[in-house]
């Protein structure tokens, strides 16, 4: 099977999945229960608003997408059948990367046209064409760092659960912890100044703040971070022992 059949695989198999339309309608439910009483009390809603809500959500169902693409063929003990050479391996985790990428449009495709849709319905400030091109490249950015982390995580210790845990972990942790690391004594100040160049963490709180971009740093963190990962699942897929 070549990288782009593996891809096709991948995203066919999140398609014909219930899972997947049962992560959408717990993910939507939420939204539009949010969008109900916001419009009660206000008579409507600000479409920027209602993506950065929506944006947690749907980081989290992506990511959860991406976890199930990386994971499946190790659960499935069928991950063999692509590792019977260097170049089979190299093209496997190539097709993992463009996979994860689709993921990320494909998730950004439905919180903006829900956001829309919405839009249509209930009056309020609408979001602009630059807000949701920032928000592609923010998903792309998130899902990729995670996923290729995860993935690594997977090669390592090839436990689906244990990366499914420490995927929503990551995920969930921050955003509600970074409120509470300024009362750390003595030291709560420099970690908080310091996450702010951490991947892990400023790309989790980006899901809540509503802020997609990026300061200088942080875009050469990013992409600086997601190379070194690619390269080094490149590596280790090729020299390990599957």
């Amino acid at each position: 099977m070549n990288s782009l059949q593996l891809v096709k695989y991948d995203i066919y198999s999140i398609i014909r999945s219930p899972l997947t339309y049962l992560a959408l309608l717990l993910t939507i439910l939420p939204l539009i229960g949010f969008t109900v009483l916001f419009v009660q009390q206000t008579d409507k809603i600000d479409g920027n608003i209602l993506l950065a809500v929506g944006s947690w959500f749907f980081s989290i169902m992506g990511l959860l997408f991406v976890i199930k693409t990386i994971t499946r063929d190790i659960s499935q003990g069928t991950i063999q059948l692509y590792m019977n050479k260097t170049s089979s391996r190299v093209g496997y985790v190539i097709a993992k990367v463009i996979s994860i990428i689709l993921i990320a449009l494909i998730i950004t495709a439905i919180l903006v046209g829900f956001v829309l849709i919405v839009q249509q319905i209930v009056d309020g400030k609408n979001i602009k064409v630059d807000k949701i091109f920032e928000l592609l490249w923010f998903f792309i950015l998130f899902h990729l760092f995670f996923g290729l982390l995860l993935y690594l995580f997977s090669l390592v210790v090839p436990k689906t659960a244990l990366i499914f845990t420490l995927g929503i972990f990551l995920v969930l942790l921050v955003p509600f912890a970074e409120p509470f690391i300024p009362m750390i004594p003595k030291f709560g100040d420099n970690i908080q100044d310091a996450l702010k160049y951490i991947p892990f963490s400023y790309l989790t709180s980006k899901t809540t703040t509503g802020d997609y971009t990026f300061s200088n740093w942080q875009w050469f963190i990013t992409s600086a971070s997601i190379v070194v990962l690619f390269v080094v699942n490149i590596f280790y897929v090729s020299k390990k022992d599957i």
